[in-house]
């Protein structure tokens, strides 16, 4: 249950940090045309969406959609550009917010594979673990991928985390609570 309430801080904050966009591009530009658009006109389109999302205090599905879209489009147009896995990022963790979690472990596998070495690449697999284990009832595959946090970064709050959620794979949330209980000389 911590680690419940530490993704979902983590995912709040998060969507909070998609103020901070994917540029500098002041323009309100709208995609059109035949070819990948300019640079400037992603991040345009990017810092629109962000600007709607931040006047709700609820996930819109279309503008999840399109912000997804907007975000995943920047990184396959631009992979090799620094803002790329960040992109990404965002986009798994709308598309979580959203409820789209089959897209967002596609969004964290990518970053995963793609940008090893990003800031967020450990974060990026413990989320796809916790997708696994938490919305899509593949114990399996979580268990492969809490047991690949530990092995490459031991000694870390995810590896611990990684750690408790194996021991906690298949148990109803009653059987925590029971077993925190007893752990605790509580009755």
């Amino acid at each position: 249950m911590k680690n419940m309430k530490n993704i979902n801080l983590f995912l709040v904050a998060g969507v909070a940090l998609l103020v901070v966009s994917c540029g500098n591009g002041d323009q309100n530009t709208s995609f059109s045309g035949k070819g990948v658009p300019p640079r400037d006109q992603y991040i345009a389109q990017i810092k629109k969406l962000e600007m709607e999302m931040h006047k709700s205090h609820e996930i819109n599905n279309e503008t999840s959609i399109l912000a997804i879209k907007a975000y995943s489009d920047y990184a396959m147009f631009f992979p090799k550009d620094s803002l790329a896995p960040d992109c990404l990022f965002k986009a798994g963790q709308i598309a979580t917010a959203a409820k789209k979690y089959k897209q967002a472990l596609a969004l964290y596998q990518s970053i995963t594979s793609k940008y090893p070495d990003f800031k967020y690449a450990s974060e990026s697999l413990y989320l796809q673990g916790f997708l696994l284990d938490n919305f899509m009832n593949d114990d399996a595959g979580a268990k492969i991928i809490y047991e690949e946090i530990i092995a490459k970064y031991p000694n870390t709050t995810l590896a611990r985390d990684s750690q408790a959620a194996i021991n906690n794979l298949g148990k109803t949330d009653e059987q925590i609570i029971e077993e925190f209980q007893k752990k605790n000389g509580k009755k």
